[in-house]
């Protein structure tokens, strides 16, 4: 019997080893013909972003270039509005490509201050003012920039040169040299360089040391091994620190001046990238919140959400005494799969938040509603201060709207009864693009 037992273990052994590798076999094609059916996915959704990038910078650089032709306030307001929306586009779409390439601030910043420079431009001519030869000389910067850009990302698309989706680097030496001269824009917008060299209004005075620095972001992540990557020299002054690990990649920066987290970013479990449903959007903003009131932000007001891979980042601005400060916003990541916040962007609220002197509100909220058009439905009415420049904000009546399925948001100067800004939001399955 002990050898007839002894035959029949020997038997089976392989025979189970065999029928384990065989599930493991499969299993292991499986895995691979998803993880690759999956990149083809990304690789085309990058493929795509990247024409429409490239597609609305060669509209960018025609319409810049039309403003040569143009002479009556019409026709340049005209231009001007197209120029605005397409630099929007360009954005949305910038924002869609790899952390490689969509991260570059030199583009970012350039197509977004294109877009508030003809903004600006257009409200000068609109209040019936010309053109002066410096903001002539600008206009031809920015053509002569968006020519070189077109020309650049409509050579990627014939040669099929897309950004990587698998951690290697996009650019190039010359590429890389190409897109960081850009033109500076002077102008008194929310995006001029003055606001950017401006002095942070949201920190302390007191300075931390990299030691100390060091000790805050092991507070914040007492799991993680963190290294000293280096100090970033900017408006705000970070100490940085990363890790590596089975958890994935973490990066944090702590502020020189009161040792604050101004942002961290870590790896998401998951890659949910469709719109959640109203539970789960529930349950996403109350870990966002949870975090925020816990790491001495308090109650704040929640705005609007993008969903990425894994991902939704949710938008929220700073309250003080029930007026939305939307200079002061703070973007939350959460991953979808976990409810866990795993990353914090805090710039804006760190360079702007303090106690303002609010100006008395004149207009009741009834009156506002009537400064809104009849065409529109008011849905929703709160006070709240927008950054019109650098140093100037103005309290509104913000003003949520629709116009059958279609969503606006109206500022009324509640002062005035002025429309200060126009936004219409438009539903996606990235999430809600105001424009």
């Amino acid at each position: 019997m002990m050898r007839v037992t002894k035959k029949i273990w020997l038997f089976g052994l392989p025979a189970i080893l065999l029928v384990g590798l065989a599930v493991m076999t499969v299993t292991f094609f499986k895995q691979r013909k998803t993880i690759a059916e999956q990149q083809r996915v990304i690789d085309a959704q990058v493929e795509s972003a990247y024409r429409a990038l490239s597609g609305d910078l060669n509209d960018l650089n025609v319409a810049l270039s039309k403003l040569e032709a143009a002479s009556t306030p019409a026709r340049l307001s005209k231009s001007f509005a197209d120029i605005r929306r397409l630099s929007a586009g360009a954005v949305r779409a910038l924002s869609l490509l790899p952390a490689s390439h969509a991260n570059d601030g030199g583009l970012m910043q350039f197509l977004t201050r294109t877009g508030d420079y003809a903004e600006t431009l257009m409200d000068r001519v609109l209040s019936g003012q010309m053109l002066d030869e410096t903001q002539i000389e600008s206009l031809a910067e920015l053509r002569a920039c968006a020519a070189a850009l077109s020309e650049s990302y409509d050579g990627g698309c014939r040669d099929g040169r897309f950004p990587e989706t698998e951690g290697a680097e996009f650019y190039g030496e010359t590429d890389e040299e190409n897109i960081t001269n850009y033109p500076s824009l002077l102008y008194d917008g929310p995006f001029s360089e003055s606001s950017e060299q401006a002095e942070p209004l949201g920190l302390p005075e007191e300075t931390v040391d990299e030691n100390e620095a060091m000790r805050i972001a092991s507070e914040l992540f007492p799991d993680r091994t963190l290294s000293f990557d280096g100090r970033t020299e900017s408006s705000i002054v970070t100490y940085d620190f990363s890790a590596n690990d089975e958890n994935g990649e973490l990066c944090v920066s702590i502020t020189e001046r009161g040792g604050l987290v101004l942002y961290f970013m870590g790896t998401p479990k998951g890659t949910k990238n469709d719109s959640p449903s109203d539970e789960e959007s529930e349950r996403l903003h109350a870990a966002a919140s949870r975090y925020l009131e816990a790491h001495g932000f308090g109650r704040m007001e929640p705005s609007y959400a993008q969903y990425y891979a894994g991902t939704v980042v949710l938008n929220y601005a700073a309250l003080q005494s029930g007026v939305i400060l939307y200079a002061d916003l703070v973007k939350v990541y959460v991953d979808r799969d976990t409810q866990e916040v795993i990353g914090l962007d805090a710039m804006n609220y760190r360079s702007h938040h303090r106690t303002r002197e609010l100006p008395q509100v004149i207009m009741t909220e009834e009156q506002a509603r009537a400064c809104v058009s009849d065409a529109l439905h008011i849905e929703h009415v709160a006070l709240a201060l927008i950054p019109k420049s650098n140093t100037r904000e103005v309290l509104c009546y913000e003003c949520k709207c629709t116009a059958g399925e279609t969503f606006f948001i109206v500022y009324i100067n509640a002062e005035s009864g002025a429309e200060e800004e126009i936004f219409e939001v438009l539903n996606s399955d990235e999430g809600d693009l105001v424009v």
